[in-house]
Parts: C-alpha cells; sequence; structure tokens
C-alpha cells in the first residue's frame, strides 16, 4: 500500500491533463467509428444537428469505407479549427492486406490520395507528424 506522500507523487497533477465533458455516442455500425467520434466532438461543440449531419455525410460521400482525410474534410465542413497530424500523407499500404480494407482498397487509395492531394485548396490543414516529431 503506498502512503499519502507516495499515492500524491504519482497522481497526475491538474496541470497535466484537461478532462473535457464530451458526450457519449454509440456506433451504430462496426465499421462507423469515425463517424461516431466526430458526432461526439460536434456535440461537445454545440454544432450538432442530426439532419445537417447526414446532409454532410451525403455531399462528402461517405460510405463504409471512411478514412481520417475523411473525417478532417467533415470537421472542415461544420468549420471547426483542427489540424490533421498523420505519419502517412496518403494511404498507408499497410492497410491493404487488412480484411477490413481488402474489397475496395485499390478503388480507396485513389479516392482517398486526391483528398490529401487537395486538401491544403479545400482549407484542411494536414500535417506530417510522429511521436518524435518536435513542434516548433
Amino acid at each position: 500500500m503506498k502512503s499519502p506522500k507516495e499515492a500524491a507523487d504519482s497522481e497526475p497533477s491538474s496541470a497535466d491533463y484537461v478532462q473535457l465533458q464530451v458526450p457519449v455516442i454509440q456506433q451504430l455500425y462496426h465499421w462507423d467509428c469515425g463517424l461516431a467520434c466526430s458526432r461526439m466532438a460536434l456535440q461537445y461543440l454545440n454544432r450538432l444537428n442530426d439532419e445537417e449531419f447526414q446532409k454532410a455525410i451525403r455531399e462528402l460521400r461517405l460510405t463504409k469505407s471512411i478514412w481520417t482525410i475523411d473525417l478532417a474534410y467533415l470537421m472542415r465542413h461544420f468549420g471547426v479549427k483542427h489540424r490533421f497530424c498523420t505519419q502517412t500523407l496518403g494511404v498507408d499500404k499497410g492497410y491493404k492486406n487488412q480484411s477490413f480494407y481488402r474489397k475496395h482498397f485499390d478503388t480507396e487509395e485513389y479516392r482517398v490520395n486526391q483528398l490529401f492531394a487537395q486538401a491544403k485548396a479545400s482549407k484542411v490543414l494536414v500535417e506530417k507528424w510522429n511521436m518524435q516529431h518536435q513542434h516548433q
């Protein structure tokens, strides 16, 4: 058992983190985790309107194959200021053999790479980043 001092030393201080009261919205399907997270963020920011969200999904042509770059465009659609940090500026070829992506990988690869290529012109902020990256 830890002494009170040891316990206090191992607990993160309030300066180490910020806890946000983000609502919990469950996924509807096995493939829509990103959409559920997007809906939670939008609801937290008071920008979630289900009708507008469904309209945006149609306009952005989001289907069962949703990549993170799609979610960045979705956030941009709703005017959420953000930066999408990724290790790969384009499709990660490592996904090609995963069962979830395998069926439509080749057609999705072109679509997703086009979204990356058009990101700057579309005012979607994308930055190559990894754990060793030091932001200046």
